[in-house]
């Protein structure tokens, strides 16, 4: 009768680094834990550079609105302020309200404006600082107002 630990020279004999050849339960875990945490990040970062990139877009479309009343002003045409439409880049059915407003500040013989006094059209004559904000909520519940706006110096009645 053999003592337990004693060799059977009948059994193969395994070295303990042929039996540590394969990998543990726990570095398969881990491993597939950092793949996970590298996988969201990049989904992350794909998320955000989408939203980035909508926000841009309606941002350029604010700036062209602003734009075209910033011309109406200089050459004196009727200025088309009110609600226009932002369509968002992501969801083409959906419409984004923004708000244009133009107003008028008269300009003090000293050179000051008058900040507390808007006009709805330059005095005539007078100079007058001109100023087109843009404004729009965008998409998403968190999303704060977001607002675009020129302003330049006019005299009303000269082109």
């Amino acid at each position: 009768m053999k003592n337990r630990w004693e060799h059977d020279r009948n059994r193969p004999h395994y070295s303990l680094k042929q039996s540590r050849a394969g990998f543990s339960l726990i570095e398969v875990v881990l491993s597939m834990l950092i793949t996970l945490m590298v996988g969201l990040a990049v989904v992350g970062g794909i998320i955000y550079s989408r939203q980035a990139m909508e926000l841009d877009k309606q941002r350029l479309a604010a700036l062209n609105y602003a734009r075209q009343a910033m011309e109406a002003v200089h050459t004196n045409a009727s200025i088309d302020a009110g609600v226009k439409t932002l369509v968002p880049f992501n969801a083409p059915g959906l419409e984004i309200e923004a708000t244009v407003e133009v107003n008028f500040y008269p300009v003090r013989d000293d050179g000051t404006v008058d900040w507390n006094n808007p006009q709805p059209a330059p005095l005539q004559g007078r100079l007058c600082l001109a100023r087109v904000t843009v404004s729009w909520r965008p998409g998403g519940s968190a999303s704060r107002v977001q607002t675009v706006s020129m302003s330049t110096l006019v005299r009303a009645g000269t082109t």
